[in-house]
């Protein structure tokens, strides 16, 4: 009898192993592909006349790094390549009173506009807009949105993968079972989208996935980015030139990064069989049906205050998960098998014709399980699915001047899995 198994144990996905980013990037005046922002608007007095000349100063309030420009002749300003967070915009012009707006949150790949009118009076005289709400886009005409670091953290995120977050989005759906190649936009194939993080190219040329966050062969992701390293990502449909790499969804993610204040998180979440509900006349489950651990941290913070920062985080899997499966094997001689499909039967009849056995037949009789009186179609197998994956991620930034930022991003993730392909009736039979 021929029996067959086949038992994946190390997943792939491009760069399964050690995935790693390593990027240096410089501040242009022109947009590339990017999670930078960018902030535009024009600088007018009270009769509606623009402004040449006047100064428009953009601080960022967590990092202290400000950037100091005037207004063209039409009394338009353009700040370019903004890390996305918290800044406040000061304008002043010879004659006018300065205006202040604080507390202007811009997101990942945002582009807004915020626009002055500055009153008669002495410059010494502030008028001071705090942003109470968000701002609406009129910059361009791209459709999607941007979930936050507190969102992604809030809503229900199976895995903490936050691609399961994708679908969130109108048009953006996820085949039945997830897996390889499962996230499609308004219809489109699933090769069609295109993934960034922090600017850099993240996508897998073969399978049109993620690189990071892939699914290898089960389904399972081998590699994970840490949620708590993630500030934002945002999903963009019709996107701007830019971004047009592919037609499909552009998941564009920011990471986090350092500030002149020290932060981090520690979490671990945790399923285990034996923690969930029952009633109390049913038996107790098999502790070895299911345990998934999640768990990690994260810090940052400045090294040098306003000029140089960084950031780490990590992120551990364990899991098993009990795979209980009917394993239909041949018939045996109790049964009245066939000796061409049956090993006990073929040693029967080895014995009735008087055939001495081998053995290599000996020992295989020991391995072929049987019924032992209990389903007869059947033996009821649970091999469980274990999963041990170590993600990371470190990122400095240096900013050079008010103009040039420099940065670094190292990203790993290792994982190695055990995961059933087909019913098995050994544990020997796993290696």
């Amino acid at each position: 009898m021929k029996r067959t198994s086949t038992l994946i144990e190390n997943i792939t996905t491009a760069a399964m192993v050690r995935t790693v980013l390593a990027v240096l990037s410089l501040s242009l005046s022109l947009l590339a592909q990017s999670d930078s922002a960018r902030i535009v608007g024009d600088v007018r007095d009270s009769s509606g006349q623009p402004l040449d000349g006047a100064t428009v100063t953009v601080s960022d309030s967590q990092r202290g790094a400000t950037r100091v420009l005037a207004t063209s002749t039409s009394g338009e300003y353009a700040v370019p390549n903004l890390a996305p967070g918290i800044y406040t915009i000061i304008a002043e012009a010879d004659g006018c009173k300065t205006v202040v707006r604080s507390g202007i949150e811009i997101l990942v790949g945002q582009d807004i506009r915020i626009d002055f009118v500055l009153e008669t009076g002495e410059a010494s005289e502030k008028i001071t807009v705090t942003q109470a709400t968000p701002i609406i886009d009129t910059v361009n005409d791209t459709l999607g949105g941007t979930l936050r670091n507190r969102q992604i953290n809030d809503l229900p995120l199976n895995g903490r993968d936050f691609q399961n977050l994708l679908v969130l989005r109108p048009g953006v759906m996820r085949y039945p079972g997830g897996g390889i190649a499962s996230i499609s936009a308004n219809g489109l194939r699933s090769e069609f989208n295109n993934f960034i993080i922090d600017g850099i190219d993240n996508n897998d040329v073969y399978f049109g996935q993620s690189v990071i966050n892939g699914s290898g062969v089960q389904g399972t992701p081998g590699t994970i980015l840490p949620i708590d390293s993630i500030q934002e990502f945002n999903e963009q449909f019709s996107p701007t030139a830019e971004f047009g790499w592919r037609p499909g969804v552009i998941v564009n993610v920011g990471l986090k990064s350092g500030t002149n204040n020290f932060h981090g998180t520690g979490y671990e979440f945790e399923r285990n069989a034996a923690l969930d509900a029952r009633n109390y006349f049913n038996p107790a489950p098999n502790p070895k049906t299911l345990r998934m651990h999640q768990f990690g941290a994260t810090s940052g913070g400045p090294i040098v205050a306003g000029k140089l920062f960084f950031f780490t985080g990590y992120e551990g899997v364990r899991s098993l998960v009990g795979l209980s499966q009917i394993f239909f094997t041949p018939a045996t001689v109790s049964l009245g098998g066939d000796p061409a499909n049956s090993i006990p039967d073929a040693l029967s009849d080895l014995e009735a014709h008087g055939v001495a056995e081998s053995a290599l037949s000996q020992r295989l009789a020991t391995l072929f399980a049987t019924n032992d009186g209990g389903n007869p179609e059947g033996i009821l197998t649970n091999f469980p699915n274990t999963n041990r994956a170590d993600n990371g991620i470190a990122k400095v930034d240096y900013r050079a001047s008010d103009r040039n930022v420099l940065g670094a991003t190292y990203v790993i993730g290792d994982s190695l899995q055990t995961e059933q392909d087909q019913p098995m009736l050994d544990p020997r039979w796993r290696q």
